[in-house]
């Protein structure tokens, strides 16, 4: 019976350790970021915004990003999903993500860049836009001139 405790004891410390510690990861905020946005994309940006006080505490800045996706939204018609296309860490301390979001028109990219000043994962900058269409015209013009096949 006495290991039966300390058993309950050591998963449900487990448990709380990585309740609390798990949401510590750029690959969690973001998979958070795009469940919210299936269904609310103004309730994405005020999640991942909110990880940063300082973001979060930019109302008109916020506003701004949202009514910037609705127009984005209402050209490229409806929301089908997302993928990761890219993700760089440098150093211990900051990371990029670069995410296709995918609409029935076209896709958006977008480009989140995360900051861990102490032991917290935060948003510190986000971009989204269209114009994946004029790289994606380049790395083809790059694999051609050093001939290599586009995969």
């Amino acid at each position: 019976m006495n290991n039966m405790k300390k058993t309950i004891l050591l998963l449900s410390l487990t448990l709380i350790a990585s309740i609390t510690f798990g949401q510590n990861s750029t690959n969690e905020l973001t998979e958070k970021f795009f469940k919210k946005y299936e269904t609310n994309t103004d309730e994405a940006f005020d999640y991942i915004f909110g990880t940063n006080k300082w973001m979060g505490e930019n109302k008109d800045g916020t506003e701004k990003v949202k009514f910037q996706l609705r127009e984005y939204a209402n050209l490229m018609g409806e929301y089908i999903g997302f993928e990761k296309l890219y993700e760089k860490s440098v150093g211990e301390s900051l990371k990029v993500s670069v995410y296709l979001v995918k609409y029935d028109r076209q896709p958006l990219r977008f480009i989140f860049k995360y900051y861990k000043g102490r032991d917290k994962w935060k948003l510190f900058n986000l971009k989204f836009d269209e114009n994946i269409d004029e790289e994606l015209e380049e790395i083809m013009k790059y694999e051609y001139l050093v001939g290599n096949e586009v995969q």
